[in-house]
């Protein structure tokens, strides 16, 4: 009476159960056997399949949660946020100084980009402001009152665009937690490189059908986005509900529109489907 997603798990649970099963032949292997060698390094292959599963599992359920914290941002503008992260590493508070100007901000540091944005005032949502490519940055540190005002900052230098930010925090020891995350943030860009890590189309798609409102089964959304979307950024507008204006900016849409968006989504996905065929 086992389904087909039952059998499909299961040689994932066994990844564990062989590294138990190796761990206790070793055990009970004489060092002075001829296999002993190979027993161990098996132990140790399996081992390190069992890291990554458990990895990639941490960073697949992390995608999600990338995806439904881009769907609380209001105004978000660009390349969705998946397109290059997939993990949140920090966040906090941070005053920014860029083009003269002088602001608090909330930041968010993902892998390869360090995102802000303005808190609302009375309904406490997040506003997109901007984001930074920290791959096209270098970091400098800027010691107290370099700069006019300046204490526990830092400089970020985007040669590419000939561009630069200061970002600076209340206390000396916020600035060395920053300092330390935004290491972090280079080194897991180095290890997901040399593991081979990539946020695919598909998990993209999965990861937004699965932050979209629950008015229909999230497996017949995800199969329909897989037969008609091309691209992630299409499914997540659909799914948001978002809607252009007169100026060509896209929104969010009212009430009336969000509950009538509710009603009609699944009938919009086969809507568009029998178009397209």
């Amino acid at each position: 009476n086992i389904k087909l997603d039952g059998f499909l798990l299961k040689p994932v649970q066994r990844i564990c159960q062989y590294q138990l099963q190796l761990k206790e032949l070793v055990k009970h292997t004489h060092h002075q056997h001829c296999d002993y060698d190979k027993v161990l390094e098996a132990e140790s292959i399996m081992k390190g399949v069992a890291t990554t599963v458990n990895e990639r599992k941490r960073r697949a359920e992390g995608i999600n949660k990338l995806a439904q914290w881009q769907a609380t941002v209001d105004d978000w503008r660009g390349d969705d946020l998946l397109k290059e992260s997939s993990i949140l590493i920090h966040s906090g508070s941070l005053t920014k100084i860029s083009a003269g100007n002088k602001q608090t901000r909330r930041f968010f540091l993902f892998d390869h980009q360090l995102v802000y944005c303005r808190k609302l005032l009375g309904s406490g949502r997040l506003q997109y402001k901007g984001r930074i490519n920290i791959d096209q940055c270098r970091i400098v540190d800027l010691p107290d009152n370099s700069e006019a005002g300046v204490c526990n900052g830092w400089r970020m230098e985007n040669p590419v665009k000939q561009k630069w930010i200061v970002l600076f925090c209340k206390h000396p020891a916020e600035k060395r937690k920053w300092m330390d995350m935004l290491a972090e943030e280079r080194q897991q860009v180095r290890n997901d490189r040399e593991s081979g890590f990539l946020v695919t189309e598909a998990m993209r798609r999965a990861a937004y059908v699965s932050s979209a409102p629950n008015t229909t089964s999230k497996s017949k959304l995800l199969l329909r986005a897989n037969q008609k979307y091309k691209s992630s950024s299409s499914l997540r507008e659909e799914l948001s509900g978002s809607v252009v204006t007169d100026s060509g900016v896209v929104g969010r849409p009212s009430s009336v529109q969000l509950s009538d968006k509710k009603h009609k989504l699944g009938k919009s996905f086969l809507r568009k489907q029998k178009f397209t065929t």
